[in-house]
């Protein structure tokens, strides 16, 4: 089964412009559009079936479109609403194939297709997302699955480890003082403790 279970009515708008791997989507509401954020990731429906393309977000725009108001002039205290552009700008990054020979959600990086024009973009958040980084991650029902946290790109959605991949390879954890190194290596150790066969030696 697809992860990618969109309905038409979730779509954040319609791709306008197509490049070599970027795309611009319009979005006509604006409660949708404040949705939408730089490096998220989205959705696109492919023009091949049981494929969606994956893209991040580079870029947002909203502006009044260049209209002369019709006549008659309205009065000093009406407000006058101008129609607006809100146009998103997706950098392509991938191809998530529905099922590819015995395989299902395969993730390849590299653009299969382009999107055509009007094609729906759908925002990936939530519970989406969860699943397409354990595709991308290799984190499937084989072997335990080590729960790390939220993603910064979208709290509703938790990042998960491989316990095997990990157990089989050094590892290391960086990141700046007040990140959480400490708190992510507790966390794993933590859940390795409560696994059947797990061996795990820390070095302090």
């Amino acid at each position: 089964m697809s992860i990618f279970d969109y309905e038409d009515a979730e779509a954040l708008g319609k791709i306008i412009s197509v490049d070599t791997a970027v795309v611009v989507v319009r979005v006509d509401e604006l409660e949708r559009l404040k949705r939408v954020q730089v490096n998220r990731l989205v959705a696109l429906q492919s023009s091949k079936a049981g494929q969606h393309l994956v893209g991040v977000v580079s870029r947002i725009t909203r502006k009044a479109l260049d209209t002369q108001p019709e006549e008659p002039q309205p009065e000093a205290d009406e407000i006058v609403e101008l129609p607006e552009n809100n146009l998103v700008r997706v950098s392509l990054i991938g191809t998530l194939i529905d099922k590819l020979g015995l395989q299902e959600n395969v993730f390849r990086r590299t653009l299969e297709t382009v999107p055509e024009i009007d094609a729906n973009c759908f925002a990936l958040e939530g519970k989406r997302l969860t699943n397409f980084m354990q595709v991308i991650s290799n984190v499937t029902g084989e072997g335990p699955q080590l729960e790390l946290g939220k993603y910064t790109l979208d709290e509703k959605a938790t990042a998960f480890l491989n316990g095997n991949r990990l157990f089989q390879r050094h590892a290391i954890v960086v990141g700046s003082t007040g990140s959480g190194k400490s708190y992510t290596t507790a966390r794993v150790l933590d859940q390795v403790a409560a696994l059947g066969q797990a061996n795990a030696i820390l070095f302090d």
